[in-house]
């Protein structure tokens, strides 16, 4: 199975080999590593050499110059899409900018997601036209952020390609509880619903135990997210960025608080991290990923490409796109993230046994509403269209702050792939 990673040159990437280079047994894989930076590419491939071993693992690299991308693209039958538009500072524009509005900065959620795809899409748009030129039948995984926004506007554009959503936070949040519950994650039966970063377990049973009621009735200080109160109150168990949502002032005051931003760390590991790719051993490569976790790759990515390449998983996929929900509730077209199945790598959404809270469904379809409105505006690049998405956001009450969040938004300039 060939995979190509667009945006291989980041200093997160030895971490999906770090898991593939500790199997005992791997299906044969050739990888092909995009990146914009010669130098960055170059360390990224030595630490994943250190990494992989005697693996059976082809590793090539490319640029992403016309010609090269075309070859790199090539017989591709799962593309990673990871690239980050604008770098650090322009995530660092994402995280500050809504917070003098009194809003939470994020790069994949609220208006710090849509400056995000708002700036990368042009970019976006013509890497996903040579994909579709080239490798038109390759199952594409968007990971860039915001995974929602990119998903819709690429399945508006580029309708015949297979492009998913992937997040592993539903599959660490499962963890979490049964690590704090003592029950056996892969043996839980669930039900799920939520957009992507933005979901709720609404059912959780494991051995005829109902864990959504053992955490509620845990005595809570109200300290721990989510509290057992918030779970009673919503009806099932939150992903931890719903923080935002629920506990709106508590993040932002936090965020205003904080000394630097998070794309700031970020920039500053990244630069040691490329200094100890490029000439430290796997002892200190190790180290220097664990400086920057990227759990995407254990509980996601690299279950989900070895599930395509054949070897069997036990754990569900959370996969965003259209039509996997068939429910009065949802259009046809509406972006849901939902747990999947891959079986002779044919995909299976898993069925719900009872149908969502009314609080629950009611917050889902308000975002996947904006979600819609979104992506209509960022494949339009239209600013009007931008501020009537914002009007519907949850979090936003006024027109006049949808109005000034779009003035700042669409002052951007507009950027290559990092």
């Amino acid at each position: 199975m060939k995979v190509v990673v667009l945006g291989g040159s980041s200093p997160s990437t030895p971490v999906l080999f770090r898991r593939l280079g500790a199997r005992s047994k791997m299906p044969h894989l050739e990888f092909c590593l995009v990146g914009r930076s010669h130098g960055h590419l170059v360390s990224v491939l030595r630490a994943v050499r250190t990494l992989v071993g005697k693996a059976p693992i082809l590793l090539q690299s490319s640029s992403f110059a016309p010609a090269e991308i075309v070859s790199a693209l090539r017989g591709a039958d799962l593309v990673l899409v990871q690239v980050r538009f604008g770098g650090y500072e322009g995530r660092n524009f994402d995280e500050t900018f809504p917070l003098r509005y009194g809003l939470c900065g994020d790069e994949s959620l609220g208006p710090g997601g849509l400056s995000a795809a708002w700036r990368a899409w042009p970019a976006m748009h013509n890497l996903l036209t040579t994909v579709a030129s080239v490798c038109p039948d390759a199952t594409i995984l968007m990971l860039s952020s915001p995974v929602g926004i990119f998903v819709g506007a690429a399945r508006h554009m580029f309708p015949a390609l297979r492009i998913y959503g992937i997040c592993e936070l539903p599959w660490t949040t499962l963890q979490d509880v049964s690590a704090l519950l003592n029950a056996d994650p892969t043996g839980i039966d669930f039900d799920y619903l939520g957009v992507n970063h933005v979901g709720w377990f609404y059912r959780m049973e494991f051995e005829g135990r109902d864990l959504l009621l053992e955490y509620k009735n845990q005595d809570s200080s109200g300290e721990r997210w989510p509290s057992s109160q918030l779970v009673a109150s919503c009806g099932g168990f939150p992903t931890k960025y719903l923080r935002l949502h629920y506990n709106q002032q508590q993040v932002l005051q936090e965020q205003r608080e904080g000394r630097v931003s998070r794309a700031e760390i970020l920039k500053e590991i990244s630069l040691e991290s490329y200094r100890v790719f490029r000439s430290g051993g796997k002892h200190a490569i190790l180290t220097a990923l664990e400086r920057r976790p990227a759990p995407w790759y254990d509980h996601a990515v690299v279950p989900f490409l070895l599930s395509l390449a054949g070897v069997p998983s036990t754990i569900p996929y959370f996969l965003t796109r259209p039509g996997w929900l068939t429910d009065a509730a949802f259009d046809s077209q509406d972006l849901l993230e939902l747990p999947i199945c891959i079986n002779l790598g044919k995909f299976r959404p898993k069925s719900c046994r009872k149908p969502p809270p009314s609080h629950i469904l009611d917050t889902v379809k308000a975002f996947v509403a904006y979600e819609r409105k979104a992506a209509c505006a960022v494949v339009e690049q239209d600013g009007r269209q931008m501020q009537n998405a914002l009007e519907i956001h949850p979090w936003i009450d006024k027109p006049e702050l949808a109005a000034a969040l779009t003035a700042q938004i669409t002052a951007q300039p507009q950027v290559g792939p990092n």
